[in-house]
Formats: C-alpha cells, structure tokens, sequence
C-alpha cells in the first residue's frame, strides 16, 4: 500500500518533531542564565574546584561521634563508630548506652543491614549507591555519607559555576550540569570556606540542605565536625564527630561482618 503524499510528509516529519520536543524538555530542565562577568565565572569555577578537591588527601579514615535523627514524630540519638575508603566503602556501627544496635556495610557493590539486637534479620541489596532516605529519613546517598565522614565534601560533578545573581556578596554558587541545569549551590564564608551546600533533582528541586556548623583541626587536616543536614519535610541528620583518624590502615576484611570493627 502507498502512502498519499501528506501521509508520507507527516511520517517523515514525525521523528524530528520527537527530536524538538526532545530538545525543548531538556532546555525546561535547565535554568536559563543571562551572561555573566568571565571574570567572575573564572573566580567562582575555581572556588567550587577547591571545593570539590577539599580533604582529596583523605581517602580512608576511622572515626567516632553522634548522630541525631528528628522527624517530626520523634527523635533518635545514637552513638556512632565507623570505618570508610572513598569512594564507596563503609562499616558504621550505631550503638545505645554503649551497645551496638545496628550495622551498616557498604561495600560499593553491596549494602548490608545487621541487627545485634535481633530486631530484624541480615539484609542485604545489591546496590553500588543506595538512598538513604529510607534508613536515615534524609535522601542522601551512600557515596555522600562517606564523602562526609571521611571530612570530604559531597560536591557533585559540575561543568558551569557562577555566583547567584540574588547574593551581591558573591559567596554563593550555583553548580550546572550540562543538559540538567543547577544541581548544586555551595555558600562560603568570610574566609572562604564552605559552610553551607544545597543539592537539587533535575528538574530543580532541593533535596537536601547540609551546613557546616564548625570546623576542627585533625592532623595537617580541617574536618567538619558538626554537620546539619535536612530535608523539605523538615527531617533533619545532625552529626557530632568526636574523633577523626585520617588515613589509617584499614584492612578489607572490615567490610565482612565477621570482622571487628
């Protein structure tokens, strides 16, 4: 059977009207800037670098603290201990009254759930970076938990960074990806260091708000010791390291539960 020549015009118009709505979707999720200062721009890629490299040096560590956890139907707070290397491996531990309650191993291939208790049997997902919004109430993800223990930042990767047309002050950037628009905004301080990162979904939305309440010196090392981390539904993570060890020898073996910690 032969198309009539309208038929055939609409067939072969159909795959490129799918390639402009396609186009058209992607430019949506990106947010349209006016051109900035180069100058400016230059300034504000290299401070978000420095960022992205904070603490490059520190790529295993052991450590101690608290960790607060408040929804708003109640509140948990749990003594922790844990051992990471970055990029994607950790085993913390979280304890009550000095006794472990539960244990968490990530493996970058793996995630494992135990309970010393007996609240819940061992479970594992085959997940390389798994939320943690479902454990923890705030959607952060593994890899962005052990940038934090380990005193990294959990700055994404970026291709664009510019200072917010709403802060004069110039000590805010926002992060773009290409084809995603903003998916990050870091804040600074007056001596440049960040003190506040927001982290938003394709289409915009924020994730998570973490501020970087103090800063402590471990060795030739400044580690944030007191992390804020919340969420829209005002769900809130709230870390207090006590005790930071950077660069230990850490043995493989500690990611297997049969290993101490």
């Amino acid at each position: 059977m032969r198309l009539s020549n309208d038929k055939r015009n609409n067939a072969s118009l159909t795959p490129f009207v799918c390639i402009v709505l396609f186009i058209l979707i992607l430019s949506g999720c990106a947010q349209l800037r006016p051109a900035g200062n180069p100058l400016l721009d230059k300034k504000a890629f290299l401070l978000a670098k420095k960022a992205q490299s904070f603490n490059h040096n520190i790529i295993a560590g052991r450590g101690t603290g608290w960790a607060r956890i408040e929804t708003k139907k109640k509140t948990d707070k749990f003594r922790i201990a844990w051992a990471a290397v970055f990029p994607d491996k950790i085993r913390i531990t979280f304890l009550i009254s000095g006794h472990p309650l539960e244990t968490i191993i990530a493996t970058g291939e793996q995630i494992t759930f135990f309970s010393h208790t007996g609240q819940h049997a061992k479970y594992s997902d085959n997940s390389k970076d798994p939320d943690m919004d479902e454990f923890i109430n705030v959607p952060v993800k593994m890899s962005e938990i052990i940038s934090i223990l380990l005193g990294r930042l959990p700055v994404k990767k970026f291709d664009k960074a510019y200072f917010t047309a709403q802060d004069p002050s110039l000590s805010s950037i926002a992060l773009e990806q290409n084809w995603k628009g903003v998916t990050q905004y870091l804040h600074f301080n007056g001596n440049q260091k960040i003190d506040g990162l927001k982290s938003t979904d394709v289409s915009g939305k924020l994730l998570y708000e973490m501020n970087i309440i103090k800063y402590k010196t471990y060795g030739s090392n400044q580690i944030p010791v007191k992390i804020e981390i919340k969420d829209m539904d005002t769900r809130k993570l709230t870390l207090d390291i006590t005790g930071f060890q950077a660069n230990p020898l850490i043995k493989e073996s500690v990611f297997r539960l049969t290993e101490p910690l």
